[in-house]
């Protein structure tokens, strides 16, 4: 793992999943971006005069582009909008079709960094729970968020939406920057290798703690 929190040629990544209890293990061939892994992308994709809910139950206007409201969360996961991508509406988004051997690991970073943030996995699908699941948590609780930034893979065919809270009294200018990597990966052939990589008998084991999240 380098400095910026990324995985380096010739290691491998692991990914855990919670919900099946199972681990997918991949070897990173290359980084296609090397050299230009940072994008400051400009402001959260809130839009001027959408209505998002509020922590004390009712809903409130959004004033501004990329300005989220006093007390005030999104529902349900945005993706970042990118003119030219395969989908113009999600920039992280891969087809499965043609790109199967490609992963991006995203670090996003949130200004201000003390906005809640989460992750829908797929969109409209909350991820987290407390006690297995008798409650479930995220930006619209009590906990079950981070604060400023959120580390995610994004995998071919799989759309993720992002979640932000502002339980602050004022409205907010937002900005947000992606320290990101686009693998081209390989799945190990060799059962021992990938036994040894899930024991962390391979020393070299880079990738996720067990909260992390596909």
């Amino acid at each position: 793992m380098d400095k910026q929190i990324l995985i380096e040629e010739g290691n491998y990544l692991t990914v855990f999943i919670p919900a099946t209890t199972k681990a997918l293990v991949f070897r990173v061939k290359a980084r296609a971006n090397r050299g230009f892994e940072q994008i400051y992308y400009g402001p959260l994709p809130f839009k001027k005069d959408e209505r998002l809910p509020t922590y004390e139950g009712g809903s409130v206007t959004v004033p501004e582009d990329g300005v989220i409201p006093a007390r005030s969360y999104n529902s349900v996961g945005k993706s970042f909008p990118l003119a030219d991508a395969i989908d113009p509406g999600d920039m992280w988004y891969l087809t499965e079709e043609e790109y199967r051997d490609r992963l991006f690991h995203v670090i996003q970073e949130i200004t201000p960094d003390f906005l809640r943030v989460d992750v829908q996995i797929p969109v409209g699908v909350a991820q987290y729970r407390f006690q297995k699941n008798k409650l479930v948590i995220g930006v619209d609780k009590d906990f079950g968020f981070s604060r400023g930034k959120i580390e995610m893979i994004h995998s071919p065919g799989i759309r993720c939406g992002y979640r932000w809270g502002n339980d602050t009294n004022v409205d907010l200018r937002t900005a947000v920057k992606f320290t990101y990597a686009e693998y081209i990966i390989e799945i190990p052939k060799d059962a021992d290798t990938i036994f040894n990589i899930l024991t962390r008998k391979i020393q070299k084991l880079l990738g996720f703690p067990a909260n992390s999240q596909l």
